[in-house]
């Protein structure tokens, strides 16, 4: 009787438990399980080595979704194997990502959004996770006119956000480009030009070396004899100043001399403005009388 009681008290025991994992599992998951994902696509036109389903799809670093599926775009969209269309877009690779949107829209709100976005310049493109070699889906703003939306000719299925290269398919295509130019070079016609222009250089150096041996002769002579020229400059100074020491009482007297001839020919011309004839022709002097009389 009591192993029957102990079985049911067991049994009562895992029902509830039972009973209360469903009912936990039912609070805390039915939300995220019946909310509505969005999805998006992308059409990238290159590898996409090291991005897997599963992959997380950011918007400037901050998780939204995850990738859901990879695949090309002609496994998805019929093409026809002989058509422009297919040799131009057959080997694009289709990436689908969904993430649940913060705000319960509806679809078409949710596509004018998109649209505006996509026209400010929403672009998705593969990212790398470090050193690691993984890789996510990243959404960011991009100048819209250095990467313009990619003309396609078939109907998305899903949100269409257009695809820009990713920053080492990016930076790969540089150095091909640079590497491209370098090719275009004449490389060896550069080196002759080099050489003969080394060439003219070593002539205008044979030629400008006699100058500059002669130029250094002639400073090592004007070196050689520059205290010479110096001592017998000193030595003409000196004589000069002894000169106008010892002529400075005559040149005093002269100059004494020029003031009063100066003075007397401004007198004579203030006469000479007043009285010209008197300064031309004057009176006689007085006549004189015998015995001394005048």
């Amino acid at each position: 009787m009591s192993a029957k009681a102990n079985y049911f008290k067991i049994g009562i025991f895992v029902i509830s438990a039972a009973v209360i994992a469903i009912i936990a599992i039912i609070v805390l998951g039915v939300g995220t399980v019946f909310q509505k994902k969005v999805m998006l696509e992308t059409y990238i036109d290159g590898s996409v080595q090291g991005l897997d389903v599963g992959s997380p799809f950011k918007f400037r670093g901050v998780k939204l979704g995850s990738v859901e599926e990879i695949t090309f775009v002609s496994n998805k969209y019929d093409f026809d194997h002989t058509s422009e269309e297919y040799l131009a877009y057959g080997q694009y690779i289709l990436v689908k990502a969904s993430f649940k949107p913060s705000q319960d829209v509806t679809e078409k709100e949710q596509r004018i959004f998109l649209e505006r976005m996509i026209a400010k310049g929403l672009r998705v493109r593969l990212a790398s996770q470090g050193i690691t070699g993984a890789a996510f889906l990243e959404a960011d703003y991009i100048d819209p006119e250095e990467f313009p939306p990619m003309k396609i000719t078939w109907k998305p299925k899903t949100y269409y956000v257009p695809s820009v290269p990713s920053k080492i398919t990016q930076l790969t295509e540089s150095v091909e480009t640079i590497l491209a130019k370098l090719e275009e070079i004449n490389v060896m016609g550069l080196t002759d030009s080099l050489e003969e222009t080394m060439s003219s250089m070593n002539k205008i150096l044979d030629n400008v070396k006699p100058l500059i041996t002669d130029a250094s002769e002639t400073m090592d002579s004007v070196s050689e004899e520059l205290p010479d020229i110096l001592a017998q400059l000193k030595q003409a100074l000196r004589r000069f100043n002894h000169l106008v020491s010892n002529e400075e009482e005559n040149i005093a007297v002269s100059t004494e001399n020029v003031r009063l001839i100066t003075g007397n020919l401004r007198d004579m011309t203030e006469s000479a403005k007043k009285s010209p004839s008197q300064f031309l022709f004057g009176q006689p002097p007085p006549r004189s009388q015998p015995g001394g009389r005048q």
